[in-house]
């Protein structure tokens, strides 16, 4: 988990804020709309909205963000209830992270985006690009997609032997942890954006049966060492999406961008 370009960390506060910070060196701006946080700059004509996973936040794409940014112009919201984006409390509505993702884009002035989501933010990308086919120019689906298959670890932890296998599927079997971050994993066991997505009621956003209304081009990102997305569900995604790609990044679990972030762009230029 520990990455040589970030600072020394000694809590999970001090880690958020250090992969925020580097969002601000890359040169990217801080925006608010109604409540909700994101991030922009970069260059290029192309658009490239980067979609987090739940309990994650902007600062995830930090080390894949300064690259990126060189040949696109880059969104990067904060997801309603998580990073700095409300609602702080009470259940979350999967349609009101899409609709706040579509509000971002709307202020921005963006009439064609590219997707890039990890976890539940392949998710969400999907949702969006049914709901607006006609607005997104290409899709990649990094590590998910809202398919109703169980996943391989279950992601709430109330001891630390519950953690860390939780914490080797997210980052790999081998992966060292420090205390912090399994203590931090064990907070989130009684109040997290997941369990607030729960509460707000998940099942009726399920798209295994929607899969084939999804005409934009698209790549599936899988690491190969993901132990919360099985093979098998990567498999039935990539299936599913008529003429989709499968890029699979060794030495990578369930945040490619973060583990591998050269080999997760380059994933994304193999069709630019």
């Amino acid at each position: 988990m520990k990455d040589d370009s970030l600072a020394e960390i000694t809590s999970h506060a001090d880690f958020i804020a250090q992969s925020r910070s580097m969002l601000a060196e890359a040169g990217l701006t801080r925006k608010s709309l109604d409540g909700t946080v994101y991030w922009t700059g970069g260059e290029g004509e192309r658009t490239l909205a980067l979609i987090h996973g739940v309990n994650d936040h902007a600062g995830t794409w930090s080390l894949a963000a300064p690259a990126l940014m060189r040949t696109h112009r880059l969104i990067i919201p904060d997801l309603p209830g998580h990073g700095e984006s409300e609602p702080k409390t009470g259940a979350l509505d999967m349609q009101h992270l899409v609709d706040r993702l579509a509000a971002v884009l709307d202020a921005e002035h963006v009439d064609r985006v590219t997707l890039a989501g990890n976890s539940m933010g392949a998710w969400i990308s999907i949702l969006y690009t049914l709901a607006h086919p006609e607005r997104v120019a290409e899709l990649f689906l990094e590590s998910g997609g809202g398919l109703a298959i169980p996943l391989g670890v279950s992601l709430v932890a109330s001891t630390r032997d519950e953690a860390v296998p939780i914490l080797q599927a997210v980052h790999g079997p081998n992966a060292q942890f420090p205390d912090w971050a399994i203590d931090a994993l064990i907070m989130r066991s009684s109040d997290s954006p997941m369990l607030r997505l729960l509460a707000g009621g998940m099942a009726p956003y399920f798209i295994d049966d929607r899969l084939a209304g999804i005409r934009v081009p698209t790549t599936v990102i899988w690491g190969a060492n993901d132990g919360v997305v099985t093979r098998a569900y990567i498999e039935q995604l990539h299936a599913g999406i008529a003429g989709a790609r499968l890029c699979i990044i060794d030495d990578a679990a369930h945040i490619p961008h973060a583990q591998q972030p050269e080999r997760f762009i380059a994933c994304l230029q193999a069709t630019s």
